[in-house]
């Protein structure tokens, strides 16, 4: 819908309408509030989510997975820690690709450094965690500690 088409409507059904809602209905809601003009949108570097990079985290009876989403990051540029047998600390940066920023339409995704702090659902030892990689998503392995299936160690 044309904007100046609805200006020159509220303007037509003000000059009926002396009191009442539509004498202040520009000043108070202006049709530029409601409708967007279709013009090029500018690049805008998003920043970073609060949980970033997003994970997921799974468990089954003898194990615990967090598949951790890192589209287009080298693995090896992500540092891993355990802070505590409940916390696992990831840091890493996501490098931004080698175009150039005045060539961009849209940008959503996040470049730079993030770091984020995973709340392990059950507490492990760092010598019993597994890491493998497999196209943009990091997958962490731990065993559970419950009754049901104790940890078993092979030579």
């Amino acid at each position: 819908m044309d904007v100046e088409k609805v200006k020159k409507w509220i303007d037509f059904t003000h000059s009926f309408q002396k009191s009442g809602l539509w004498p202040n209905a520009n000043d108070k809601y202006p049709p530029e509030k409601f409708f967007k003009k279709e013009e090029k949108k500018e690049s805008v570097v998003l920043k970073r989510d609060v949980d970033y990079p997003r994970i997921d985290v799974y468990q089954d009876d003898t194990h615990i997975y967090i598949l951790i989403e890192a589209p287009g990051i080298d693995p090896k540029a992500i540092h891993l820690s355990l802070q505590s047998k409940h916390q696992l600390i990831m840091k890493g940066t996501f490098q931004k690709p080698s175009l150039s920023s005045e060539t961009a339409i849209i940008t959503e995704r996040y470049y730079g450094d993030f770091e984020r702090t995973i709340q392990l659902p059950e507490p492990t030892e760092s010598h019993l965690i597994q890491l493998s990689s497999y196209h943009g998503l990091i997958q962490i392995i731990y065993p559970r500690f419950n009754e049901i299936t104790p940890l078993q160690f092979s030579w």
